[in-house]
């Protein structure tokens, strides 16, 4: 075990500590300080990358002004540690803790004859302003969203809900003198107490301190790491994170992260959106209705088309058969490889949108989709109708609220068709089998994916596929 190194009283010793480990560092700096009444000298010592030099010019001021005469029937260490206790966040003796105090953004401050340093709140803190979701868009409803300082994330949960009942606690990932907070989030009344140990033991396993987003955190807690869909939602957005604590779920915050983490989750929250809350109950329960029709439309409506066209003809109608006939008839390629060109083109441009400049990544999207998809028709790449039906799967993939949700059914649109193109339609049943299987089989930190735990909280069924009145649910 290594040995806690320690402060003495000599001031001189003191300097030479921070000067040795700060050697090798450019953005270090330190002021001397006299304190003329005192005839007392001490060092502000800081990172100039991370200190705010207003604040910390005011507490040098401070410092220099120091009067005895305020404190007559007061000895002069009296006068010193009374005015220091005033100014400062706290002391320490440590080394090793003055150091963590540094890299935080504050300043020490050194006292001649005095084996204790004083910490003083001079951080920077480099923090953009709080903006619209810019991953979870709403037409109604609050238009705030976390950002990058998890203080002023917690800050705005406190702001928008003043329930007392909601507890914040620590979790600090330390690694190789590497520090990173970790903060969850629970409503002590409705939580149960299994899942906060859960939640508790999995954060105590975890060997690393370099999380620079919440996605990497949450790779490190899920359950079934090999499984394409995710067991934990992420959001930016402070009124999920309300709605969560009010349903009995834990939300965790990582410093450096706009998002958080929502610990369980089951598959019908991953495809609610705060619009449902927010629109009256028949236009809700319209869009949550699409919304389940979208995600199938994403993952079998390519699959069923490779299926008819390739093994199952009889069971399209003549007047159909013949239209899709006549648009094939000079494309080269079977159905399987006319979908794949497309679907890895779409995937390509999707991408490239979402890298390039926001107003040239719209343009890109939207132009060389039109343009490629010509293009491809006329050259006899692929037909019209395949044309349509990649179009359509793709426009129903952006309807999942959960963009990591979204993002799984369309890599598994890829398996379904290479089951179809294989198998036909008996392909794409084994694959809806497996993956309803798969799905029944998944955990979120002990609740089953398909379970109904949550919205048997809300009345049973009446919030699952349908939105119903609140005055009804109420009065159940």
């Amino acid at each position: 075990m290594a040995e806690i190194l320690e402060f003495q009283s000599d001031f001189d010793y003191n300097k030479q500590l921070f000067s040795t480990f700060f050697s090798n560092q450019s953005d270090y700096g330190h002021r001397d300080v006299y304190i003329t009444e005192l005839s007392k000298n001490c060092t502000l010592c800081f990172l100039k990358s991370r200190t705010d030099f207003a604040t910390l010019m005011q507490f040098m001021n401070k410092l220099e002004k120091v009067t005895p005469s305020l404190f007559q029937s007061s000895s002069e260490e009296e006068v010193i540690l009374h005015t220091l206790e005033t100014l400062s966040y706290q002391s320490t003796f440590s080394f090793d803790d003055a150091i963590s105090f540094i890299f935080e953004g504050k300043s020490v401050l050194i006292l001649e004859n005095h084996a204790q340093v004083f910490i003083l709140d001079t951080a920077n803190t480099i923090k953009r302003s709080i903006e619209d979701s810019s991953s979870e868009k709403v037409i109604r409803g609050p238009k705030l969203a976390f950002i990058e300082s998890i203080k002023d994330n917690i800050g705005i949960l406190r702001q928008l809900t003043r329930d007392q009942n909601i507890i914040v606690k620590d979790h600090k990932l330390n690694v190789q003198s590497n520090e990173k907070l970790v903060q969850y989030v629970y409503n002590q009344k409705l939580i149960k107490d299994e899942l906060l140990e859960e939640l508790e033991s999995r954060l105590s396993k975890i060997k690393t301190s370099n999380l620079e987003d919440s996605g990497m955190l949450e790779e490190l807690i899920e359950d079934h790491p090999m499984s394409p869909f995710p067991q934990i939602q992420n959001t930016e957005r402070p009124d999920r994170v309300i709605a969560a604590l009010n349903e009995g779920r834990v939300a965790l915050f990582i410093d450096g992260s706009p998002f958080a983490l929502i610990v369980p989750s089951t598959f019908d929250m991953l495809l609610q959106s705060p619009d449902d809350y927010y629109e009256r109950w028949i236009a809700g329960s319209f869009l949550r209705v699409l919304r389940y029709l979208s995600i199938l439309i994403t993952l079998f409506l390519s699959a069923f088309y490779i299926s008819l066209v390739s093994f199952s003809q009889g069971l399209l109608p003549t007047e159909l058969a013949i239209t899709i006939s006549g648009t094939r008839q000079n494309v080269p390629f079977p159905p399987f490889i006319e979908a794949i060109i497309m679907e890895i083109t779409i995937e390509l441009l999707r991408e490239a949108g979402i890298r390039l400049p926001t107003p040239l990544g719209q343009t890109i999207g939207l132009v060389g989709g039109v343009i490629i998809g010509q293009a491809a028709v006329e050259a006899n790449l692929v037909s019209s109708l395949m044309v349509i039906i990649i179009a359509l799967t793709t426009i129903t993939s952006f309807t999942v609220p959960q963009y990591s949700f979204g993002l799984s059914f369309r890599m598994l649109r890829f398996v379904a068709m290479i089951s179809a193109a294989i198998f036909g339609l008996f392909g794409t049943v084994c694959f809806f089998i497996w993956m309803s299987i798969h799905l029944s089989n998944l955990k979120s930190f002990g609740t089953t994916y398909f379970s109904l735990q949550f919205s048997y909280s809300r009345k049973k069924f009446l919030d699952l596929f349908f939105r119903l009145p609140k005055r009804i649910r109420s009065a159940q």
